[in-house]
């Protein structure tokens, strides 16, 4: 029924539409300023148009967590004890559309996966040893709130899986994370022109410091889309040697160049280590013409980048002079023995072992999430300022201290779940261009898990809805190859057997 009536575009309801629109605004016209006016009948516009295509609302949420809009930066809606930020409410309107469709639509079928149960799991555990945390007033109730909420993203995997179920959506949702990846990447190229001085990107831009020096007028600039950032650094990578030579590959190319230059702006080691290893298990993975298109790629960017660099250095005081020496001197750091003595690193080695000597305390459900793990450690936190007791850079250990050994082995159960089922499901995908993405996305996901060991990846608010995101679409590619599958059960006009 829902469905019907989105899909009407009959002339008696347009009118319709179109007269209570107009009335609504001049009523609201007269008793509220134009602003709240805008506000409100902009509203109305979003909710119809998440009804109608619900990846908006999910590129919405994107917006707002994994851009270049800051958690500070986005307002907040009291409700009951606490309140709910812009995506929160976003996400709570995607679930209720699946129940509300499942109640009313006959042919609405709840579809499962089968990353449903690790994820599920991994989810409660999650709640359940924070519950007990809250319970045993050892873990403050706002804060636990906080932390839940940034896990709760994962969810947003069942949104796509439910909701996103044709292909017009599925490009939609992944043509709108590449435009969203390309102007984090624009506004990332655009700051680091202007400077640390000129910041517009409050709180990610920072002065590049490799081993304890300082490199004047070089910027390192983090927004909350570097997230974005590597995903489309990759799985670019693997559209391009997916896909024949045509306009959109180029266009496709220069995505890839951009993003990459945006990826260098970070200054984040294990991000240019994960990429780089990725990038050689892409060529190992690959046969037969995909190969061949990787090669030629290959040779264009190696002349290209070449290209570039001697222009550069034709100017040594120029800034791209000054990031070219400032990005090999930091990437020469990897193989260093001397990076093992930087003050980075010891800061997590510190961390590493106060995490350490806590998980035994509370090994099957840990502590409960964002409790303080360790004292106050002057060489670590400030006395005003930076208190980073419940914070720890090694996102395996975050688990084990939070979720304990059994959200753990959840975790694992759902990436194993996952890697195995891209690694095996994308040659099976017809589509070249869905092939790339769930290759991209297996790929992305593995390196992920090997970046973790240095960043707080699975408690991070810019990676949580990008990790179901990714999860999500990698299933529905899944799904609908199976399905157009000659012979298959989808084919023959029955329900597919993960519908119920």
């Amino acid at each position: 029924m829902i469905e019907r009536f989105l899909k009407s575009h009959s002339l008696p309801l347009q009118l319709v539409v179109a007269g209570v629109t107009g009335l609504l605004w001049g009523v609201i016209s007269l008793r509220f300023s134009p602003l709240w006016t805008f506000i409100a009948l902009s509203g109305g516009g979003l909710i119809l148009a998440t009804l109608k295509r619900p990846e908006i609302a999910l590129l919405g949420i994107l917006v707002c967590t994994s851009s270049v809009v800051f958690e500070s930066a986005l307002p907040l809606v009291p409700v009951g004890v606490g309140s709910l930020h812009v995506p929160d409410l976003l996400l709570l309107a995607l679930f209720g559309l699946i129940v509300l469709r499942w109640l009313v639509e006959p042919d609405f079928k709840i579809i499962r996966t089968p990353l449903d149960w690790p994820l599920l799991c991994f989810y409660g555990v999650s709640l359940l040893s924070t519950c007990i945390a809250v319970y045993q007033s050892s873990l403050e109730f706002d804060i636990a709130r906080r932390e839940i909420r940034v896990a709760t993203y994962y969810l947003s995997f069942f949104i796509v899986t439910n909701l996103v179920r044709e292909d017009c959506q599925l490009r939609l949702l992944l043509r709108g994370l590449f435009v969203l990846a390309s102007i984090v990447a624009t506004a990332m190229v655009v700051q680091f022109l202007l400077g640390a001085s000129l910041p517009f990107l409050p709180g990610g831009v920072y002065t590049l410091l490799t081993a304890d020096k300082s490199y004047s007028g070089v910027t390192r600039i983090i927004p909350p889309g570097h997230s974005l950032v590597l995903v489309s650094f990759v799985t670019t990578a693997s559209l391009l040697i997916s896909e024949r030579l045509s306009l959109t590959s180029i266009l496709c190319f220069l995505r890839w160049g951009l993003v990459g230059l945006a990826l260098v702006l970070t200054f984040l080691r294990s991000y240019w280590a994960v990429a780089g290893v990725l990038l050689l298990l892409l060529a190992l993975l690959v046969t037969g013409q995909s190969r061949r298109r990787l090669i030629g790629w290959g040779l264009m960017i190696a002349f290209l980048t070449a290209m570039l660099v001697l222009a550069a250095l034709r100017d040594p005081a120029s800034k791209a002079a000054r990031l070219l020496m400032a990005s090999s001197e930091r990437l020469a750091t990897l193989g260093s023995g001397e990076t093992l003595g930087e003050s980075s690193l010891q800061w997590r080695y510190l961390e590493n072992r106060y995490a350490l000597s806590q998980i035994p305390a509370r090994p099957l459900l840990g502590l409960g999430m964002g409790a303080r793990y360790r004292p106050f450690d002057p060489r670590l936190d400030q006395e005003e300022g930076w208190d980073a007791r419940r914070f720890i850079h090694n996102g395996h250990l975050w688990v084990l201290l939070n979720m304990g050994v059994l959200g753990y082995l959840c975790l694992m159960w759902l990436s194993v779940t996952f890697l195995i089922r891209g690694f095996k499901g994308w040659r099976t995908i017809s589509d070249h261009w869905m092939k790339g993405i769930v290759l991209g996305f297996t790929l992305v996901y593995l390196g992920l898990l090997i970046a973790a060991v240095v960043n707080s990846i699975f408690a991070s608010w810019s990676w949580t809805p990008v990790i179901g995101i990714m999860m999500g679409v990698n299933e529905v590619a899944l799904r609908r190859a199976v399905q157009e599958k000659p012979g298959s059960v989808a084919d023959s006009g029955r329900a597919a057997p993960e519908e119920v």
